[in-house]
């Protein structure tokens, strides 16, 4: 009975990842945030480039893991005019520690700290880190639970600066 409860619970979390890593095609939810230099950031920003949306904090091990590949994908695209990348800060940290974080480790794309959890709540996020590939038209193309293999998505974000 245990095994065929546990074989269950493993079928349900698979079938969920597969809902939320399926290709959505959806909008982008609304958001409203102010990024660490005070300038108001919104959904659309998100219209006619291709962008990266990553909700992450300072004390969590998978963003710390995957923040410098994302930091690499940033200055890779960095002559790129229609690739941005927005990094929404979730507030289990201070903002102060996002602020040092983001000083330290030289982060050169917009940082907004959303302190009320209202973009995460919009987007839907539960897990941390979670990212969003958007289309030039403001729709979620691809949504990554964790670190994505970032060899595909520079893959998939050449090819949606190509259209």
């Amino acid at each position: 009975m245990k095994k065929i409860l546990t074989a269950a619970a493993l079928l349900a979390v698979a079938a969920l990842l597969a809902l939320v890593l399926i290709p959505s095609d959806k909008p982008a939810p609304a958001f409203v945030l102010s990024d660490l230099d005070g300038r108001t950031i919104t959904d659309a920003r998100l219209q006619g480039r291709v962008s990266f949306v990553n909700f992450w904090f300072p004390s969590c091990p998978g963003c710390v893991s995957e923040m410098p590949k994302i930091i690499d994908m940033s200055r890779h695209y960095k002559n790129q005019s229609g690739f941005q990348i927005l990094a929404v800060a979730e507030p289990y940290d201070p903002e102060s520690t996002v602020r040092t974080y983001v000083r330290e480790h030289g982060i050169d794309f917009a940082v907004m700290y959303d302190a009320d959890k209202a973009a995460a709540r919009a987007f839907g996020t539960a897990v941390y880190p979670t990212s969003f590939l958007i289309d030039k038209q403001g729709r979620v193309l691809k949504t990554f639970v964790g670190e994505p293999d970032f060899a595909e998505l520079y893959r998939q974000i050449d090819s949606e600066l190509a259209k």
